[in-house]
Order: structure tokens, then C-alpha cells, then sequence
């Protein structure tokens, strides 16, 4: 289920294998949409990490419920959100170089201006992050093995 509006565009979604593709496909469109190509991959990353972290630890013990994921153009960032029903904060991780997982939240903070998160009442929360569309390339994990 997708909603639409100028500079704005939502997307439902639940913990389920095909889940990932639709989110990733459904913003790759809206940022073509919104003439953002240029910025697609890193927000497409960004959202990825902020979607999977909600279907892994959200969604996962939940099949019945869902998540939304909101998108806003700005006139030099995409805000991305997302919303699920957990009410447990996002917290970073220290990945071992061994570690296949762990590293979400450290990937959206080396993308985004900004990130963070909203706890609400009885309903979960909102984690978002504020993505530049006019992106220096990364460099921070240049050398690192």
C-alpha cells in the first residue's frame, strides 16, 4: 500500500522475505519520481538499514503487524522514516570484524546529516534520518579491512 503526495510518499510494509525488494524499488521510483536519481543509492541504503532493522526487531515476533515507511523531499535533504510497533530504542552496535550484522546503524550515520528516533505512547516509535542530496563521496571506511 503506497500514499503519495507532492514532496511526500509512504509505503506499508511487513516482516516478510519480499518486504526488503518492494521498499527498495518503491524509493528507488519516488526519487526518480522527484528528479533525486543522483542520491538514490545512498537513501536507498539508508532506508534498507532503517527497514530491516524494524522487520528484524519489530516486525519479526509480530507477523500481524506493520511498519511504515515515510519519505520527504526537502529542498537539499530526503528525510527518511520509519515507523513500527516496538517501543525499544535503536542502539548502535560495535560490529566485530566477524560480525555479519551489527553495522546498520553506523552505515546510516556515516550517510545521513543526522538521525534519531521518537518513542510514542502504546504504538512503538519512528526512527528517521535526514540524507544530503548533494553527497561528497564517502570515504570514511576507505583503508579499512
Amino acid at each position: 500500500m503506497d500514499e503519495e503526495g507532492a514532496g511526500v510518499a509512504g509505503h506499508r510494509f511487513r516482516a516478510s522475505s519480499a518486504s526488503l525488494g518492494r521498499i527498495r524499488r518503491f524509493t528507488q521510483q519516488t526519487l526518480a519520481r522527484w528528479g533525486r536519481r543522483h542520491c538514490a543509492d545512498e537513501v536507498t541504503m539508508v532506508v534498507g538499514e532503517l527497514v530491516a532493522n524494524a522487520v528484524r526487531h519489530a516486525l519479526a515476533p509480530h507477523p500481524d503487524r506493520h511498519g511504515w515507511l515515510g519519505l520527504m523531499n526537502t529542498t537539499k535533504t530526503v528525510v527518511c522514516a520509519v515507523q513500527d510497533p516496538s517501543p525499544d530504542k535503536p542502539l548502535p552496535r560495535t560490529a566485530t570484524p566477524h560480525d555479519t550484522r551489527g553495522r546498520g546503524l553506523l552505515i546510516i550515520s556515516e550517510l545521513a546529516h543526522d538521525w534519531g528516533y521518537s518513542l510514542h505512547s502504546n504504538t512503538g516509535k519512528t526512527v528517521w534520518a535526514v540524507v544530503p542530496t548533494t553527497l561528497a563521496p564517502c570515504t570514511a571506511w576507505a583503508g579499512t579491512s
